[in-house]
């Protein structure tokens, strides 16, 4: 929940007008996406200026207007706040709000895994704590005051994604927040198009490293040669964790069995192992994830037991490796979300994996977007791999096409891949290889 007289405040804000609201439900940039009792704030980026569409948010039921210019149009039972940046006035409301209500914040950086990883933290804490741990999906330092319109007075502990589109985002985050904890997923800079080198990216993810102070917590995946090499930088206790049976690592899964299901493993954490354990997590990239929010649960107290019973509960979130229900008794495997290069080889890793006795495996791609100059090597990357087992290849879009092609070069039969263009010819061609494998 959003207070007018916090936002004045903290951004140094001047009402124009008499203030109808004294509340809102949340922030908004879109003006398409206005809701009853929500703020919009008026933003100029690459996209327009914000301004703009003033008029348009209030018809679509917002009730306050957060901008650096007075609308042109009557604001009679709206609350307007001029600021002279709207974005900064977002920012500098978020430290405000951090500090007034005394949370303790966690930061998940990382270019692949960080829904996940939050979704875990939540799990695990939410077991003593109230948590919000949560990502507007917005992208870029957006996500923190979006986020944050969420948190009400009984939260305790907050955990954020702090997704970084340009550079110099990381530290105007990190300031606002002043996160305890800090998590760095994964960096990946083959796909990452705004940042020149791979040491540049990891340099800017690396400011939530430098941050957290001696007292606080920072989580590494060993497993990734950027992230791993961030731990040189920490000022706070470093926990390193591990699927990879990476024996320099802190915390780590070892004897992973991959299932359709869920992933079987043991755990060792310094002296304490803890052996078949499971989570509905798919994949040891999701794997990681789990042992982010183990490491994060012993900082705040956690019993290693009752996290790693926490983590059988977890539901896989949408888009994101999740299991559905196919026909004739196939499975579905929901991995939409955002894909980008090692996400997708990680999911490939796993259906291999959970295939190799069944020996059929069809598996359904769609362009990956923003990768740069990257782009076509990546797709074609995807469909090298891919050739390497699936007995079918349905792609989507003209950039996936290359997958295609390029598995056609690494020898796949024609008659196991199929190019489209549109969603109904690609569920077309997933129900061909469903009827099929039936046969």
């Amino acid at each position: 929940m959003i207070n007018l007289y916090d936002l004045l405040e903290a951004a140094s804000g001047q009402l124009f007008g008499e203030p109808a609201a004294h509340l809102f439900s949340q922030f908004c940039v879109d003006s398409r996406s206005a809701t009853e009792a929500s703020l919009y704030v008026a933003i100029k980026g690459e996209r327009g200026d914000g301004h703009q569409y003033m008029q348009e948010a209030v018809e679509h039921g917002a009730t306050g207007l957060l901008c650096s210019r007075p609308p042109e149009f009557d604001t009679t039972g709206i609350s307007v706040i001029l600021v002279k940046n709207p974005l900064q006035a977002l920012m500098t409301w978020s430290h405000f709000v951090v500090g007034k209500q005394g949370v303790q914040v966690i930061g998940v950086a990382g270019t692949s895994g960080k829904s996940v990883t939050l979704a875990a933290i939540e799990q695990v804490l939410k077991t003593q704590y109230n948590v919000l741990a949560a990502s507007s999906e917005q992208g870029g330092r957006l996500d923190v005051p979006l986020t944050l319109a969420r948190m009400t007075p009984e939260h305790q502990i907050v955990a954020l994604s702090l997704d970084v589109l340009y550079p110099g985002e990381m530290g105007e985050m990190v300031g606002a927040i002043r996160p305890h904890v800090g998590v760095i997923s994964h960096v990946g800079f083959g796909y990452h198009e705004r940042f020149e080198t791979g040491d540049q990216l990891a340099r800017e993810v690396g400011q939530l490293v430098d941050y957290i102070s001696p007292s606080g917590l920072v989580v590494l995946n060993y497993d990734d040669d950027y992230a791993r090499g961030l731990a040189t930088r920490a000022r706070a206790k470093v926990v390193t964790v591990s699927t990879e049976v990476a024996f320099g690592a802190d915390l780590m899964a070892q004897n992973i069995m991959l299932d359709a299901a869920r992933t079987g493993f043991d755990l060792r954490y310094n002296e304490q192992r803890a052996v078949g354990r499971w989570t509905p997590l798919l994949g040891k990239q999701q794997l990681t994830c789990a042992l982010a929010a183990l490491a994060v649960g012993t900082y705040f107290d956690i019993p290693l037991h009752d996290a790693l019973h926490a983590l059988t509960e977890i539901e896989p979130l949408p888009g994101r490796m999740k299991p559905l229900d196919g026909i004739n008794g196939s499975i579905i495997i929901d991995d939409s979300y955002k894909a980008d290069p090692w996400t997708t080889l990680a999911a490939l890793d796993w259906l291999q994996a959970v295939t190799q006795d069944q020996g059929r495996a069809i598996f359904v791609f769609g362009d990956m977007d923003a990768l740069g100059t990257s782009g076509q090597r990546s797709h074609r990357r995807v469909g090298q791999r891919a050739s390497e087992f699936a007995a079918r290849l349905v792609t989507d879009g003209s950039e996936a096409a290359l997958a295609a092609r390029a598995a056609l070069d690494q020898g796949m039969p024609p008659e196991g891949v199929r190019i489209t263009y549109s969603i109904h010819d690609t569920v077309a061609g997933v129900m061909d290889a469903d009827v099929t494998s039936a046969m």
